[in-house]
């Protein structure tokens, strides 16, 4: 048993408290569902993998274990992961938040969270050091994408700059291709961002279809805007913060349907005769 030099993440669901008690109150979700919800953050069977297959996000990347040393304890809301101090470890503990926001974002829940380095001793069901505590310490005061001085506690997952630093200055050059993917710089810090996933994406080529491709951007319109609805229907629309922090999100994914306006206007533009395009 020892404490080990670790990444470490705390991620935690906003807006738990209010739907255990709707639950309770045989209102809302049933619980049944918020267990599966909370599943969600359980990457606990991520080890096996790694441990069979080696790193899932930019496999070449060095690395000191095959499994990472990686550890993911969940406990009701929140969970703790950990990588050793490597690029492999820090890129694949980056890639598991990011895949646990976009998850629960698609059901319309919130996240927040923060990813540091310091000393924990993990296991899977127990984890006890300063790095987890500074973590801890930390969630409750993320500023990323903070819109004034009041607005803090914002829902993302924040990477601490010793994080980044490590990472953006590897050598790998898809560790920072998928670094610059999954998270997002305000220009103050940087967090978890898995909005701008969401868009369609096409190639200009002989099997170009422009109906398919305006169906797929309208599939992805309709899942943009069930996102809203999910978002909208878990607020609390009297607690003030709530609002705010959910505005976050809902702004967010109101960008994403302007690209999806944008990308359905460039498909007409190249639907139209050539003369016609040059003109526009």
């Amino acid at each position: 048993m020892e404490f080990k030099e670790k990444f470490i993440g705390f991620i935690d669901i906003l807006g738990f408290k209010q739907l255990v008690v709707a639950a309770e109150r045989g209102e809302g979700l049933q619980l049944s569902e918020i267990v599966g919800l909370t599943h969600k953050l359980n990457r606990g069977n991520r080890r096996q993998y790694f441990e069979k297959y080696g790193p899932e996000m930019c496999p070449a990347a060095s690395f000191v274990q095959r499994n990472l040393d990686f550890q993911a304890t969940q406990i009701s809301d929140c969970v703790v992961m950990s990588t050793e101090i490597s690029p492999a470890g820090g890129i694949n503990l980056i890639s598991q938040a990011w895949s646990i926001v976009a998850e629960l974002l698609a059901h319309g829940l919130l996240c927040r969270g923060y990813i540091t380095r310091g000393k924990i001793y993990h296991t899977a069901d127990q984890f006890i050091g300063t790095g987890y505590q500074n973590a801890l310490e930390k969630e409750k005061s993320v500023k990323a994408f903070s819109r004034h001085a009041d607005d803090l506690g914002t829902p993302f997952v924040e990477v601490d700059a010793e994080v980044r630093e490590y990472l953006v200055k590897s050598n790998d050059r898809c560790l920072k291709e998928m670094f610059s993917r999954l998270v997002k710089d305000d220009g103050t810090v940087s967090a978890i961002f898995p909005f701008q996933a969401f868009s369609t994406k096409f190639a200009i080529n002989e099997t170009f279809d422009p109906a398919k491709q305006k169906a797929s951007n309208q599939n992805l319109r309709s899942r943009l805007q069930s996102m809203k609805e999910k978002i909208a229907k878990f607020v609390d629309l009297s607690n003030h913060k709530a609002v705010t922090k959910s505005e976050h999100y809902v702004s967010a994914l109101d960008e994403q349907l302007r690209v999806c306006d944008q990308t359905d206007e460039i498909i007409d533009a190249l639907c139209r005769p050539f003369p016609d395009r040059m003109r526009k």
